[in-house]
């Protein structure tokens, strides 16, 4: 299943235009899947660098984990309910955990498990949410996408791939949950249009840059 939700959001785009509003495109993709981005940790973790982005515990309880503990978090679908199940993420009730990048970015992939979203009607009172700078995406808003939002570790809408594109440039975003675990790993986000334009035009200049450097000057004759 895949279905989009176009948000706007007043983040400054400062790179290219120093202040404009952006259009964010969130976009659903059911699971299973087992992303690897956090394979490299051991559970119990929750201050660490990862490749180019450092993990901090803001409040709370969070931290890697791996399978499926009761009553506390569940693995997301496809990564193992046992032991050796892939590490994933885990940001208990009350809990934040903040990721900073090394460099500003504009997208941002979740594999988000057991999306809690209040949709099921039984007291399922969570509502997680990820803020990126100004901009703040909840299990609720994801149930109006097609997710089911009732915590189900095991069923394919309740766990699912969500990018995030079109937004301002940033370099933290936290994750946080009211009750229930919020559960997930990351995976690569998808450049901006603007984006690839900036890296072409600064390859453009290298390769100019290159050659001016690259032509000798031919000394005339005396």
């Amino acid at each position: 299943m895949r279905k989009i939700l176009l948000l706007t959001t007043g983040l400054a785009w400062l790179v290219l235009t120093g202040a404009a509003s952006a259009t964010v495109t969130v976009t659903l993709n059911e699971g299973p899947a087992d992303p690897q981005y956090f394979a490299p940790e051991t559970a119990g973790q929750n201050n660490f660098t990862l490749g180019d982005i450092t993990w901090t515990l803001v409040s709370g309880a969070a931290g890697t984990a791996k399978g499926t503990t009761p009553n506390v978090s569940a693995a997301p679908l496809g990564m193992g309910t046992g032991p050796n199940g892939t590490t994933y993420m885990s940001v208990e009730g009350g809990g934040t955990e903040l990721a900073t990048w090394a460099t500003p970015q504009t997208s941002l992939s979740i594999y988000w498990g057991s999306i809690d979203g209040n949709a099921d009607g039984n007291n399922n009172l969570n509502s997680l949410a990820i803020t990126v700078d100004g901009y703040t995406l909840t299990g609720a808003d994801l149930v109006s996408l097609g997710a089911l939002g009732a915590g189900n570790q095991s069923l394919p809408a309740d766990n699912q791939w969500v990018d995030i594109t079109g937004l301002g440039a940033f370099t933290q975003v936290s994750f946080s949950s009211t009750q229930n675990a919020f559960e997930f790993s990351l995976g690569s986000g998808v450049p901006e249009p603007s984006t690839w334009a900036m890296m072409a035009l600064g390859f453009a200049g290298l390769g100019f840059m290159g050659w001016r450097g690259s032509r000798k000057t031919v000394p005339h004759a005396a």
